[in-house]
């Protein structure tokens, strides 16, 4: 049912004598321009998300501006802790919704308007209200999305499950397959490797190997592996290997050599290399170096080593480079 017809339906049980005793549901009040704030029960996993300012490669909490379309949120370790709610901010505008946001309850936010709060609402509520806004034409789509992954209990979970699975735009299921992995990966980490590695589309497929990345599942870099290995799509294979070593999981280093003496794919094979430069520093350097040195692998591989090595910002690989242009004719260092 759409948020207008429940707000028709509400207003007649308003006008229904004896029956009329039942009250508007409380985000009927939504039909008014304004901005709106309210309470909903989260996920375990739910993330501490508020504004942030970027500042020398740190990220600290700020205040929201719920005027402006170009606010960032975003998780961070040093927010506060998860008080087992989520805050949900609506903005409308000529009887549209403009804005959506899910934030932390202890985030600040501002607003040149007077923010309506409705105080604690009940999850199916929240998520009747927040549906109707998961449409391909719809700006806040995206950010509906985000809200609802946060909402606790089976519904969220199966509407979540239903837009990443299919039937919606590829940008929709998308959206859908990030924010189950960043706000309910307990309960979605299974469905993310079932579409790393069944889904028909390559992007879908390593849309999924992203998010599970990003992700704190326990199961992210034995899923990237398999997908490295087996998946049918060039692109795909390549972006597990890079994902895989962005997460620094401690089988990276053996996983992505092992694609470089057996994966059929040049380009694989070179991207192969460019993932070992995305391990921690210390390692990334090591894993270049055994490349490097190592003269059963083509001479191709080698060089990108070389060149990878040398974008680095480690002391220990520009004394090795050092060594080699000194010990021998540049042209001959990786004969």
């Amino acid at each position: 049912m759409s948020r207008h017809v429940r707000a028709i339906a509400t207003a007649f049980a308003l006008i229904a004598g004896p029956c009329g005793q039942s009250m508007a549901a409380t985000l009927d009040a939504l039909a008014a321009d304004g901005v709106y704030t309210w309470r909903v029960a989260a996920t375990e996993d739910a993330p501490h998300w508020c504004c942030v300012n970027w500042r020398r490669g740190s990220v600290t909490a700020c205040e929201c501006d719920l005027d402006s379309r170009h606010d960032n949120y975003s998780a961070a370790d040093a927010f506060p802790e998860a008080s087992g709610e989520m805050q949900i901010f609506a903005v409308i505008e000529s009887g549209e919704t403009r804005r959506i946001r899910a934030l932390s309850p202890q985030c600040g936010v501002k607003s040149r308007l007077d923010i309506t709060d409705l105080g604690l609402v009940d999850v199916d509520e929240s998520l009747a209200w927040l549906e109707d806004d998961v449409a391909p034409t719809s700006s806040v789509a995206p950010d509906a999305l985000a809200a609802i992954a946060v909402h606790q209990g089976a519904a969220a979970l199966r509407f979540m499950l239903g837009v990443a699975a299919g039937g919606r735009t590829m940008e929709l299921r998308k959206e859908a397959i990030f924010w189950m992995s960043q706000a309910r990966i307990s309960e979605s980490a299974g469905e993310l490797e079932r579409l790393i590695f069944d889904d028909e589309s390559a992007k879908i497929r390593q849309h999924a190997a992203f998010s599970l990345a990003q992700s704190t599942a326990e199961n992210r870099a034995r899923a990237l592996i398999r997908q490295g290995r087996e998946d049918k799509d060039p692109e795909v294979r390549s972006q597990a290997w890079f994902w895989l070593a962005q997460t620094g999981a401690s089988e990276s280093e053996q996983a992505i050599r092992w694609a470089l003496a057996n994966d059929d794919d040049g380009e694989v094979r070179k991207e192969a290399v460019f993932a070992m430069s995305q391990l921690p520093e210390e390692r990334a350097v090591d894993a270049l170096l055994a490349v490097l040195g190592d003269r059963q692998l083509q001479h191709e591989l080698r060089e990108q080593a070389l060149f990878w090595l040398a974008q680095t910002d480690s002391d220990r690989a520009f004394e090795h480079i050092d060594r080699l242009l000194s010990a021998t004719r540049p042209a001959a260092i990786l004969d």
